[in-house]
């Protein structure tokens, strides 16, 4: 009975050790070999053949003070084959006041380990000397978790001995796995003390590829391999926050996505997230030419229909850095569209906002129109719509085969639906409706191109000598201080090349953008800066995190890709919005008025000889789908400014409309009126003018309204010029227009 009582202890000391209950089998023969002898106040004397190393542990449970008492035992390791080492376990069970109901115990380091002799034994590795390497691990992780001095903790145990130690057991084959998880938990506490940590791991030759490659062998019927697949895992995880490359490099992403793939639905939900996020992390590393491309895609795809919706929106971030890589490096995305990523994204566009029944229904803000099975807007979704218009739209804008299909699609039923969202889905759906048309009518050579060809021609300098350094210093503070003329100098001159980056990836015009003057960013554009380089964020990001709207427009003018992705995977316009800066979220919502194509500065013998080229040509933009694309959208957009209060959605709701009557041809026009759904067309458009012409200090409407009624009137006179005057905007045109001066009339 009494030795039954002794092993429960061991028991219970273990579960304080490991954080497990139970004792493996390995672990339970170490137990079975002590002799448990209770031996309070005998003093152990140290001798040359044999060494001790004493543990102090504290055991404080909340328990009565009656039951107070305190017992000492002295385990007892027997003589190996190899050396005859006493091994103590001093176990102090004293009482602290009770706390209400709860009973708990904490667990105290209570006196110094020798290091020398711990690091020894985590070198053993043969036979007998296992039991003694995995006690060596667990101590480890005990000094390593209840620290509370991590200066100390770090020169007791420093990880410049004892990470690489910690590596080489996972380099040893014949290791086993409950060994390797201790390993990996210690690796995971050095770690969370110090993200330092990673470099002395990533130093080890082969240490990361044998962490990774554990996910592939991983056994899931076998608790304990399982166990060290998940610290695997979190152990990648610490480790891709600084060292994400080295990660990539050892074949990290494959590995982790087969893990998530083959074994996520076994595994803790904790561990599964922390997977994905490993995997996040990776796809900002690979390159449009990796050869594991194929696989990647073809898994990210499978998991954007995974149940768990932080893996799935995981994976459609993960498409999102892999599209801005490809965006980056000017290769056509069509690649990533293999595997049905389109359909999915419509399909979410479409669940963020409701379902519509058919081509015929037109959707409200808001509301399901009356033909449609009712159904109440996913909000989860709704927040992802932002990623999946930007990531649709940088589909479009690289690849012409991804636009063809994507406009042949479900995509007006998609965006009609999402129309019925909140404001910031219905606002996010009309962005990407402003790329379309544009796409749709003018054709591909109408956006503006990325310089990042020339910036292949031309790398950025760097500077390495201290007199450099020190110029550049001077050269940003000159910026910080707004010197516009010292800026002009020294590029004028040739001391610094206008694409210059620093040794931490930023340009020139990155610090301009968030700290000079507006001359400082139109003179370095002039000069040709690459408006979309930055090693950490372009220089629109800049712009939209400081708030600075006229340096987000002549940025847009420029050519920068408002759909870029930062270090962290968000746009210009997720972080304008995370700042609260409504201005810059206000010309991001819209980037198409501020967007020039790259030709403009052409001269004019230029500009008439590609005119000619053209019209030998192709025709602009798509004139399959562009006519069924307006006599779909321009009914749906009347409809939602008639239908909403709210002031951004009308604003974005009249551009668009504006947008879509310049592009009508007369006849098309006419035939939109004609058509069912636009029957009523005239009278709401008209109406639609009288409400802007209304409103008072709103001359961006007021401008808008006005370019509406000529483009009406040049079009469609006899259809609307009745509807103009009966609602009174021939008034209101007049009015706004004040009386005619005396010149004017003599001149008349």
């Amino acid at each position: 009975m009494e030795q039954a009582e002794e092993f429960n202890g061991v028991r219970s000391v273990h579960r304080l050790l490991t954080g497990r209950s139970d004792l493996s089998t390995p672990v339970q023969k170490k137990w079975e070999r002590l002799d448990l002898t209770p031996d309070i106040g005998d003093k152990h004397s140290s001798s040359a053949s044999s060494w001790t190393q004493r543990i102090f542990l504290r055991a404080a449970a909340d328990r009565p003070c009656a039951e107070k008492k305190k017992t000492v035992k002295r385990l007892h390791v027997p003589e190996t084959p190899a050396r005859v080492s006493d091994f103590f376990l001093l176990v102090r069970v004293s009482s602290l006041p009770p706390s209400g109901s709860q009973r708990g115990a904490r667990l105290a380091i209570m006196a110094d380990v020798d290091p020398d002799t711990l690091l020894e034994w985590l070198q053993m590795g043969q036979g007998d000397e296992r039991d003694m390497q995995l006690i060596a691990l667990e101590q480890l992780c005990m000094l390593l978790l209840m620290s509370d001095n991590v200066d100390r903790c770090f020169e007791t145990c420093p990880p410049r001995t004892f990470l690489p130690a910690l590596c080489k057991i996972f380099l040893d084959e014949s290791a086993p796995d409950n060994v390797l998880e201790v390993t990996a938990r210690a690796i995971t506490y050095y770690l969370d003390v110090s993200a330092e940590c990673t470099r002395r791991i990533v130093g080890v030759d082969g240490a990361i590829k044998a962490l990774c490659n554990r996910l592939v062998v991983v056994e899931l019927n076998n608790r304990t391999s399982r166990d060290l697949a998940e610290q695997c895992v979190k152990v990648l995880e610490l480790i891709c926050t600084r060292e994400s490359g080295a990660v990539f490099e050892a074949g990290g992403l494959n590995c982790v996505l087969s893990f998530i793939r083959d074994s996520g639905h076994l595994v803790h939900k904790d561990t599964l997230h922390s997977a994905m996020a490993v995997v996040s992390r990776l796809c900002s590393k690979m390159e449009p030419q990796d050869s594991s491309l194929e696989t990647c895609v073809e898994s990210l795809s499978s998991l954007l229909k995974h149940e768990d919706h932080q893996v799935s929106d995981g994976a459609l971030r993960c498409f999102a850095s892999l599209a801005d890589r490809f965006t980056r490096r000017g290769v056509d995305p069509a690649p990533l569209a293999k595997h049905g990523l389109t359909e999915e994204l419509l399909s979410r566009m479409a669940a963020a906002g409701g379902t519509v029944s058919g081509p015929a229904s037109s959707c409200k803000p808001g509301r399901t129109s009356t033909g449609a099975a009712p159904s109440a807007p996913d909000s989860k979704l709704s927040n992802q719509v932002s990623t999946i218009v930007s990531l649709l739209s940088t589909l479009c804008r690289g690849s012409p085969l991804v636009t063809h299909d994507l406009l042949r699609s479900a995509l007006p039923d998609s965006m009609e639906s999402a129309l019925g969202g909140d404001e910031r889905c219905v606002l996010d759906t009309m962005r990407l409706v402003d790329l379309l048309l544009v796409l749709l009518f003018e054709g591909r050579k109408a956006l503006p191109k990325s310089t990042a060809g020339s910036t292949s021609r031309i790398p950025g300098l760097r500077r390495l000598d201290s007199s450099g350094e020190r110029s550049h210093r001077q050269l940003i503070d000159c910026i910080r201080s707004k010197d516009t003329d010292a800026l002009i100098d020294a590029i004028d001159t040739g001391a610094f090349e206008v694409n210059f980056m620093d040794d931490v990836g930023q340009t020139l015009l990155n610090w301009a953008s968030a700290f000079g003057t507006q001359e400082m960013v139109e003179f370095l554009c002039e000069r040709g800066a690459d408006v979309n380089r930055g090693q950490r964020s372009s220089s629109l990001h800049y712009a939209a995190c400081f708030g600075r709207p006229q340096v987000a427009k002549t940025l847009l003018r420029h050519g920068a890709n408002p759909d870029l992705r930062d270090e962290d995977g968000k746009t210009p316009l997720d972080k304008a919005r995370e700042r609260g800066h409504s201005e810059v979220v206000a010309i991001l919502q819209s980037p198409g008025d501020w967007m020039c194509p790259v030709n403009k500065g052409d001269d004019k013998k230029k500009k008439d000889v590609n005119k000619e080229e053209e019209e030998g040509s192709e025709p602009k933009g798509d004139p399959e789908m562009a006519p069924i694309y307006l006599k779909r959208l321009l009914p749906v957009f009347a409809q939602t400014f008639q239908q909403t209060m709210l002031p951004s959605i009308r604003k974005a709701s009249l551009a668009l409309i504006r947008k879509m009557v310049h592009y009508s041809s007369e006849v098309l026009l006419k035939e939109v009126c004609d058509s069912e759904t636009g029957h009523n067309l005239p009278t709401v458009l008209v109406e639609i003018t009288a409400t802007v012409l209304d409103q008072e200090d709103d001359d961006d409407g007021h401008l808008l309204a006005l370019q509406i009624i000529r483009d009406l009137v040049d079009k469609g006179g006899d259809v609307f010029l009745d509807q103009l005057a009966r609602l009174g905007v021939i008034n209101k045109v007049s009015t706004l227009a004040g009386p005619a001066s005396d010149d004017e009339n003599e001149d008349e």
